[in-house]
């Protein structure tokens, strides 16, 4: 009889972390899943020529290179960056949907670095999606906007636009911008 109350523990101990790990899988779903769009994209670029041009405070470079899908990744990473797929944001934005866009905003009291994420469909597919993040305080302040352009059938990306400011207390600010496009 003892190992009757013994079995009947471990069988709610294992179903109670059951429905744990099913909740907390459910909460990182919720929103528009940027990482994982990113890590698809990356995998279809794997093998193709990125042609970027930087402007960091009106200095400008420009830079042809054949990236591999981890590459893509690494060039990619302020996208991933701004995926807001986390149990702990799970209340912190507010969605409004249509046929055509998808827009997550960060609530009125809420924290958080990501302010808002846009996604723009056109004939059910993805055909670009905007983020926009930052944060601040007495001293130094940031703002990230970025922007994913995809193009025809099977949404690949044409180009992308990633533009940062950051600002400290009694400097100048700094400025960049990274334009790249998919060859």
């Amino acid at each position: 009889m003892k190992y009757f109350y013994f079995i009947i523990l471990f069988l709610l101990m294992f179903i109670s972390c059951v429905e744990t790990n099913r909740s907390v899988q459910e909460t990182e779903n919720i929103y528009f899943p940027l990482k994982d769009y990113i890590e698809e994209l990356a995998l279809n670029l794997d093998g193709k020529v990125l042609l970027k041009e930087v402007i960091v405070n009106g200095e400008k470079e420009e830079i042809i290179d054949t990236l591999s899908s981890e590459n893509w990744l690494r060039e990619l990473d302020f996208f991933i960056q701004a995926d807001i797929n986390k149990p702990s944001l799970a209340a912190a934005y507010e969605t409004q949907k249509n046929d055509r866009e998808l827009i997550h905003q960060l609530k009125k009291n809420e924290k958080g670095r990501v302010k808002k994420i846009v996604v723009n469909y056109s004939g059910g597919e993805v055909k670009d999606i905007t983020f926009i993040s930052g944060s601040s305080n007495l001293f130094y302040s940031t703002q990230t906007t970025g922007i994913i352009y995809n193009q025809g059938q099977g949404g690949e990306i044409e180009n992308y636009v990633v533009e940062t400011t950051q600002k400290v207390v009694f400097l100048k600010p700094n400025k960049m911008s990274i334009t790249g496009y998919v060859k």
